[in-house]
């Protein structure tokens, strides 16, 4: 009987917890997280159909060099690059099979060699391309929940920070916001390095926010250095993820100057910040300073691609570009024009939706109690231009990350938003929580659109990683490829790839004194290009004949395949894809199969 009493209560404390407890709030924690998961499954299961930048598959194919090499070792060499590092060697001689990696900063990379390696301790092959299907493992397992786990771990931040400067409702539903936004898992899935540069960046404004509440309200000098230090950790990792994320570290830097108000002894940590930053980042700049004669390697070079100078990726195929000061200003200059009234004109007033940059940009009109809130509003808005200036000059993965102040946007403007609620004084509380829901639908309408049909569709044209793949395993690991798409071939076919030189001269310059190139697989990039504009008498018009089908008598390349419905070509010195039995084409016969 005792023991049936003990029975029914301890049922009732159960009950009790899930009702009022701590149950209750662990109940709610799971079906939160449940009700994540669900929307990241989805989102990924509709929309990732494989990589689709070449940014993306040149920072895949990095990691995977890394992780089975010594460095940051690329296969995906362009002309321009080995003229440069021609330039470098006293031999002239431009490394193909070392060619160091002076684009791209070496965290991102880093990261993913470890993942590539866990599977190859377990004995699995991350890159293998299995027969129907056309994302490979590493893609599916390794990369996107990559992504997908910085860009979660930033809405915590975003819930911590709006805890500390505002109170714990905002930072939940600014958390909710984010989660709930197309552009945070359209950047997840994209296989670039922006959800990791985003997710330091913030957690650096976190500890600056943190060791300044720590100073000042309750006057803990060991918390506050502890998360000085901490602050200058992540800017550092930032920076080593993505270059232009440097444009935080002057902000946080003079958020640490104002903490006690204007000009009261906030120099010390000022200086103190940039000293330590700067003192963690000068072993990659000189390395980088050691190896070409610039701290930040060939990356202001990618500055010029886009231009209309240099039209789409047209710099790199060149293996000797005429470059002077007044070209360079003025590709610029035009450059960042465009890119603010053409291509991404609607880029920043439509940063995270209308509504909340509105609310946003409002409160930077508005003084809130706290004078923390608003010294941290006055830097946000000081980076902000910054970056906006620096991204227009770069390429459109910069750009995107201008997405680094969407939780800042979030957070000021939801925090803005429940002002509004206070002055309009609702007094029934249903009138309340249905302005909050309105918010939140209004912020969800973006990716719940995305998610209804038509869903995305595969990167083709150009990417078809299953024939990419077979036309790079026609080469051995020893061969050198010249192609349209570098990267592609470097990360699916897992060989070095040359970039397609700017004309036919080059490409003799190259294969004659600098490399023997095995064979050049031509895609829908150039195969698609215009015929009369690009192919006919413009840019490609040197490369039209092979294209044709109709190879020089003194090309050094001899047979050809026309692959997928023609719409790709491969040329190659000696028959790769017959039956040792049938008889090997030559130039003097037809040249493709039809």
């Amino acid at each position: 009987m005792a023991n049936k009493k003990l029975f029914d209560s301890s049922l009732q404390d159960v009950v009790y917890s899930i009702d009022v407890g701590a149950g209750l709030k662990i109940l709610r924690i799971g079906l939160y997280i449940l009700l994540l998961l669900v929307i990241v499954l989805i989102y990924t299961a509709t929309q990732f159909w494989g990589l689709s930048q070449e940014e993306a598959m040149d920072f895949s194919q990095l990691g995977r060099n890394f992780s089975f090499t010594e460095g940051l070792i690329t296969k995906n060499i362009s002309p321009f690059t080995m003229n440069l590092v021609e330039g470098m060697d006293a031999n002239d001689n431009p490394r193909i099979r070392q060619h160091p990696d002076l684009i791209h900063p070496p965290a991102y990379p880093m990261l993913l060699s470890f993942g590539f390696q866990i599977y190859d301790w377990l004995n699995v092959d991350p890159f293998a391309m299995e027969l129907g299907t056309r994302i490979i493992p590493a893609e599916r397992w390794v990369i996107v929940p990559l992504n997908h786990l910085f860009t979660m771990l930033t809405g915590l931040l975003i819930f911590s920070i709006g805890k500390h400067l505002f109170y714990r409702e905002i930072g939940f539903l600014s958390m909710t916001i984010f989660y709930l936004s197309d552009s945070a898992w359209s950047q997840a899935i994209m296989g670039l390095n922006l959800p990791m540069a985003i997710f330091f960046s913030v957690a650096a404004f976190r500890s600056a926010i943190i060791g300044v509440k720590y100073r000042l309200e309750e006057r803990n000098l060991k918390r506050f250095w502890m998360s000085f230090v901490a602050s200058v950790l992540f800017c550092c990792v930032a920076f080593y993820t993505r270059y232009l994320t440097a444009v935080i570290v002057p902000a946080i830097a003079f958020y640490f100057f104002n903490m006690n108000g204007k000009l009261r002894g906030g120099t010390r940590y000022l200086f103190l910040y940039m000293a330590l930053f700067l003192l963690m980042v000068t072993p990659w700049l000189l390395r980088n300073y050691a190896l070409c004669g610039n701290p930040f390697g060939w990356t202001l070079h990618t500055a010029l691609l886009g231009s209309t100078i240099f039209p789409d990726l047209s710099l790199l195929r060149d293996y000797q570009p005429t470059l002077s000061f007044a070209v360079i200003v003025e590709a610029l200059k035009e450059k960042w024009v465009w890119n603010y009234s053409g291509t991404h004109r609607d880029l920043i007033p439509g940063l995270g939706g209308g509504l909340l940059m509105s609310f946003f940009i409002t409160a930077f009109f508005y003084k809130f109690t706290r004078p923390a809130i608003n010294r941290l509003r006055n830097v946000l808005g000081f980076s902000l231009l910054l970056m906006v200036f620096l991204a227009g000059f770069f390429a459109e993965s910069s750009m995107q990350l201008i997405n680094l102040f969407w939780p800042f946007v979030i957070l000021f403007g939801v925090a803005f938003f429940y002002i509004l609620l206070d002055r309009w004084d609702l007094q029934a509380r249903l009138y309340m929580v249905a302005m909050k829901c309105f918010l939140v639908v209004v912020t969800f309408l973006p990716l719940g659109l995305r998610l209804l049909p038509p869903q995305a569709q595969q990167p083709y044209p150009p990417y078809f990683p299953p024939i990419i793949s077979h036309v790079s395993g026609m080469l051995t690991p020893r061969e050198i490829l010249c192609t349209d798409m570098p990267w592609a071939t470097a990360w699916y076919g897992d060989r070095i790839s040359i970039f397609l030189p700017q004309d036919i001269e080059q490409y003799y310059e190259i294969n004659d004194y600098k490399q023997y190139i095995s064979g050049i697989y031509f895609t829908p990039l150039t195969k698609n290009k215009p015929f009369v504009s690009e192919l006919l008498d413009g840019p490609e018009k040197s490369w039209l004949p092979i294209l044709s089908g109709r190879l020089p008598a003194d090309f050094p390349l001899k047979v050809a395949l026309a692959l997928n419905r023609e719409d790709q070509l491969f040329v190659s010195d000696r028959d790769r894809w017959s039956n040792k039995t049938e008889k090997a084409e030559t130039a003097d016969q037809v040249n493709l199969r039809r």
